[in-house]
């Protein structure tokens, strides 16, 4: 993953300011190889929406010319109201089989229009309570928020790679960096300009989020 073709620069991009950082895997591990941070005017960025997006594209063409970030490959992160993250349970089932009913599933708990969002899913495991049932985790972005996003980042010359939940990136640096064990139960909480997000993971499972 980590090799220079396929090397990233992962983006934090708030409604405050937006940082850039871009990691190596060297001989003794992961290092951090180049970071940057950005202000953003006031308004551009309200709830997770890009309100002026050529101003948001001239501050990231910015951010990587002020600290010389070559790299053009880039790894964001989404969140807000716009993102629903739910646990779920349902009948047992295979990935594949899961895959053709996720939508009819989904309808139940998402409360945007199902055509309207992009779905994904994370088989969690047996149900505590039902032998017949599954926990899933289900996350549902809208399609507009995630569009949005993409043609920001294509607008200021740089190419989206890998689009995540902006709890769930914050987890996967928790797990690389400290590879929690199976049992131990921790809460990462990011605390941002407009928003805050809460991650309750119980080993590498996320049992709650918010």
């Amino acid at each position: 993953m980590f090799g220079n073709k396929n090397r990233l620069v992962g983006l934090d991009i708030g409604s405050k300011s937006i940082k850039a950082a871009e990691v190596i895997e060297g001989k003794k591990g992961f290092v951090l190889s180049k970071f940057g941070m950005v202000d953003m005017a006031p308004g551009l960025i309200e709830d997770g929406a890009i309100k002026d997006p050529e101003a948001v594209a001239e501050t990231l063409r910015h951010l990587f010319k002020s600290y010389s970030i070559k790299n053009h490959k880039v790894a964001i992160s989404v969140g807000g109201y716009s993102v629903i993250v739910k646990k779920i349970s349902v009948q047992n089932a295979t990935e594949t089989q899961l895959h053709d009913t996720i939508h009819f599933e989904a309808e139940q708990y998402i409360p945007f229009d199902i055509n309207d969002v992009n779905l994904d899913f994370q088989i969690l495991g047996e149900n505590e309570n039902n032998p017949n049932q599954m926990n899933v985790l289900l996350v549902a972005a809208k399609k507009e928020m995630v569009n949005d996003y993409i043609n920001l980042a294509e607008l200021a010359g740089l190419e989206p790679r890998i689009i995540d939940v902006d709890a769930f990136a914050l987890q996967n640096v928790f797990e690389l960096s400290y590879e929690p064990a199976a049992n131990e139960t921790i809460a990462l909480i990011d605390i941002g300009a407009s928003k805050t997000s809460l991650n309750i993971l119980k080993g590498s499972t996320s049992v709650f989020m918010r």
